[in-house]
């Protein structure tokens, strides 16, 4: 019955939400490894981990001294670990990427494809 559920949510989700839906379900993955990383080799190996993963990590200086930048590296840890902050940027990396493809494919003649305009006007009204 479960099962029938979903298929029923996934048959009226469009392609691009279908997409943004599996990125997004690695958030708590990508989360668990940053705070791993962050305690087991420091926030430089995490912020690395973002890069290799094509996500923009938060902007921080490993070396300075100052307390903005203790600041800084203490919020760039508490980001890098949460679900929240990572369901975020992968939603827009599955835009981007989705937005890229249709690009590519000559399926798009707009800036926008008529799909991510939808996405985007859905989510403004939610």
């Amino acid at each position: 019955m479960l099962q029938k559920f979903r298929e029923g949510i996934q048959s009226n989700m469009s392609k691009l939400e279908l997409i943004i839906a599996e990125y997004v379900s690695n958030a708590e993955v990508h989360a668990s490894k940053c705070e791993e990383l962050i305690t087991e080799q420091g926030l430089a190996d995490a912020l690395e981990y973002c890069q290799n993963h094509k996500i923009d990590p938060p902007q921080c200086s490993l070396t300075a001294k100052s307390s903005n930048a203790v600041n800084l590296r203490a919020n760039a840890k508490r980001m890098l670990s949460e679900i929240k902050w990572w369901s975020r940027r992968l939603e827009i990396k599955a835009v981007q990427d989705f937005e890229m493809a249709k690009i590519k494919s000559g399926q798009t003649s707009s800036f926008i494809s008529e799909e991510a305009y939808e996405y985007q006007q859905n989510k403004r009204v939610k």
